[in-house]
Formats: structure tokens, sequence, C-alpha cells
């Protein structure tokens, strides 16, 4: 199995939500909803807006103690800008082989080894017609050589994209 390479789509994902964040007023409604998964600590990043109502929920979560902290927005962002310039990206396809939450992340994590990120985005601009969604699970990799590492130490088959254009019922690339 060879996994698809995801670098590209996340620097371009990662120019939106650059975009969002410069100038959310150009943008007439969006929802971003971003988790990163890294050494049992959880770091989610919710933020909308609909019919003119402004939202946000911003928060760090030890997965070991179920100890919560709400983050600003910033620092809070500043770690998924950190995981977004990581060398290499890899895809979840979202099949579970079956295995409960906590199982699942360990395996996609490879015993918490690798962080992963699930995000969430769907926007429409101002003047704009149709709106944009985004939903993927990306795993961060230093680089190529350790994508190729990553894919070894995999145990499941059957977990990662390995052909792109991405679309499946509950993950999908933009549409």
């Amino acid at each position: 199995m060879t996994a698809a390479f995801y670098r590209d789509y996340v620097v371009d994902l990662k120019a939106r939500i650059d975009a969002l964040h410069a100038d959310p007023e150009a943008f007439q409604t969006y929802d971003l909803t971003m988790e990163i998964l890294a050494r049992k600590s959880l770091v989610s990043y919710s933020w909308k807006r609909q019919k003119g109502q402004t939202d946000s929920l911003f928060y760090r979560r030890d997965t070991a103690t179920g100890q919560a902290a709400q983050m600003q927005q910033q620092t809070a962002y500043a770690v998924f800008a950190g995981f977004f310039g990581l060398g290499q990206f890899l895809a979840a396809t979202g099949r579970t082989a079956g295995l409960a939450e906590e199982q699942f992340a360990e395996a996609l994590t490879v015993g918490w080894e690798y962080p992963t990120c699930a995000v969430h985005f769907a926007y429409r601009k101002r003047g704009q017609p149709k709106a944009a969604s985004m939903k993927m699970l990306f795993i961060g990799l230093n680089g190529d050589a350790d994508a190729a590492t990553y894919e070894q130490a995999l145990a499941l088959d059957d977990l990662l994209v390995t052909a792109r254009p991405f679309s499946s019922p509950v993950l999908w690339e933009w549409k």
C-alpha cells in the first residue's frame, strides 16, 4: 500500500484558514472545527458564524486525566499553525476497522508517536454563489522518509488514503 501525500493540500488549506483569520468579514458564513491529538493531549478549535452570529470555543484536554482548560484563540491557532508547518501529511480514510475511539486513536498515532489533526471547514465568501466544504483527518510527519516509516509501522490496512481526490460519506476533500 502506498499512501497519497497531502502536503500541497494542507498548504492550500492553511492559506484558506489564514484568509479567514485575516478578514473574517469577507466571509458570509464559516464553520471551522479542528482537533489535534498529540501525545495524549487534545487541542480543540471551533469558530463559526451563521446567520450573523459568531460563536467560538478553544480548549486543551489531557486525554489521560480528562483535565481541560480553555485557551485564547491565538494560542490555540498557533498549535494548529505549527502542525500545518510540518514537512508531509497523510490522510486517514475514516475506516475504524471496528476499533473503539481510544483504540483507533492509538492505532492512528502509532502508539501516540505521530500527531493527527481532524479539520472540518465549510464557508461561503460574501458575494460568492456557492459554499465550499471539506472534512479530513491528517497525520503530520516530518517529511517523505518519515511518511514511509509511519506507513510501515501502521498496524491496520485500509486506514490511509491511497488515491486523490478522496471522498467518502464521512470524509472528503474540497467540494
